[in-house]
């Protein structure tokens, strides 16, 4: 199971049933922005980001020294948010699922594939997941089932990419 990570509310809806199923890979993509390496992001659990407490939740945040929260970047909306729900917090320190990042070229790369190649203009908190799948493939055996999350539509990024490919409208 495969599925973006911003706060975490759509991965969850998605990995829950299948917690106790140890033969189901869970897998979040959480928003790399610029690159992890770089500080902008949104990838709290990849970064390996500190635990905190932010809204009632302890779960790891993006935060400086004095666990002030910090800005994060993507180009998702929807995943550009400085922490996790604390159930993905769980499943991360458990072992349950992994947790992966994915940049902001990726992510746009896989908003257009999927358009062009099915017809269906993904989200690009979706398009995070997308492009991961192209990783996860080729790691793989070719029978195996792989079940994307496909959380929201595209046509509310769509003058996000517009302005991203340099289109005028």
């Amino acid at each position: 199971i495969l599925a973006c990570v911003g706060g975490g509310s759509n991965a969850m809806g998605i990995f829950y049933p299948y917690i106790d199923d140890k033969n189901v890979r869970l897998i979040g993509v959480e928003a790399a922005g610029d690159g992890i390496e770089t500080g902008r992001h949104a990838a709290p659990l990849t970064s390996n980001s500190p635990i905190g407490v932010l809204h009632g939740n302890r779960t790891y945040l993006m935060q400086n020294d004095e666990g002030q929260i910090i800005d994060t970047h993507s180009v998702s909306a929807g995943l550009d948010y400085p922490g996790v729900g604390p159930e993905h917090s769980w499943l991360k320190d458990i072992g349950r699922a992994e947790y992966v990042a994915v940049d902001d070229d990726a992510a746009l790369k896989a908003f257009h594939e999927v358009t062009e190649l099915e017809g269906i203009m993904p989200a690009l908190e979706t398009a995070h997941a997308f492009a991961h799948l192209d990783i996860l493939m080729k790691e793989l055996d070719p029978s195996s089932n792989v079940v994307v999350n496909v959380s929201g539509r595209g046509d509310k990024d769509i003058n996000t990419v517009a302005e991203i490919d340099g289109i005028k409208f």
